[in-house]
């Protein structure tokens, strides 16, 4: 006799699982092609990265650099207007003069008239009559007539200042430390400026010197101030003066002049020193 085994207890149940299989997937299938709002999610965020960066219209960013950089050129000009000088009538050698050294002196001389009567009405023990000129007893060289005329220009400027302190100075001298403007400018870039030093010796009040310092950064209208280089103040009473105490004060100042870019890119290669514009 052959025995045959009873497979319908395991068939029916591979059958049953087999169904379960097929709903479970079904679910998971209907689940998938239903992805409720994450379609809408994600274009929201694609709207907003395009809202973000939008599209760049090369044309308008061009107009806005260069309305931006006009803006800058003019703040520039403002700022070196409010800082610079230029050599003005009667400081500058009228065209076509036949001896430039004399029209200094001649100038010289009518500076000094203005500011002597000055000076004595203060009772000045010591006034520098010739204003630190004292290389110009004889007419000048034609050459040098432009730029003794533009130190004349910032003495008689510096020399005004010190003659009008709230009380006299007691007495001051003006020197022009340089014999040519200086050209300077930061060592890795073509020059910036012209200086053109000066160095005030005065004996006053603190007070005085103070004021005289303000002043020197003063700017009226079409005037410019005398940039403070370096100032030292000393002490040598021994005992004090009326309750007044006067001090030794050495500054050192200078006009400047930005160079023109013709002028910056001419302008000749110099050894590195340190001055207003950075290197000289």
């Amino acid at each position: 006799m052959i025995l045959s085994p009873d497979l319908r207890g395991p068939i029916r149940k591979s059958w049953g699982v087999f169904a379960g299989t097929l709903v479970i997937c079904g679910a998971a299938v209907a689940w998938l092609a239903d992805p409720g709002e994450l379609p809408a999610q994600a274009g929201a965020a694609a709207d907003k990265g395009r809202a973000a960066s939008g599209p760049v219209d090369l044309a308008q960013r061009i107009i806005e650099a260069r309305a931006a950089n006009e803006h800058l050129g003019r703040t520039i000009e403002t700022l070196k207007n409010g800082t610079g000088f230029t050599s003005v009538a009667p400081f500058v050698v009228p065209a076509g003069h036949p001896q430039p050294g004399q029209y200094f002196n001649e100038q010289l001389i009518k500076v000094q008239d203005e500011l002597r009567p000055m000076a004595r009405e203060r009772s000045l023990q010591k006034y520098p009559e010739r204003l630190g000129f004292e290389l110009t007893e004889k007419v000048p060289d034609d050459k040098d007539a432009p730029y003794l005329l533009t130190m004349l220009q910032l003495t008689k400027k510096l020399g005004l200042i010190v003659l009008k302190t709230p009380r006299p100075v007691e007495r001051f001298l003006i020197t022009q430390p340089e014999r040519s403007a200086i050209v300077t400018g930061p060592s890795d870039r073509p020059p910036l400026l012209r200086e053109y030093p000066l160095r005030l010796e005065v004996r006053a009040s603190l007070t005085d010197i103070l004021w005289i310092v303000h002043q020197l950064a003063l700017v009226e209208d079409g005037g410019y101030p005398l940039v403070v280089r370096g100032l030292s103040v000393k002490s040598s009473n021994i005992n004090p003066k009326d309750d007044i105490q006067q001090l030794e004060a050495v500054i050192e100042v200078a006009g400047v002049q930005f160079l023109t870019e013709a002028e910056r890119t001419a302008a000749p290669a110099r050894t590195p020193v340190r001055g207003l514009g950075g290197m000289r």
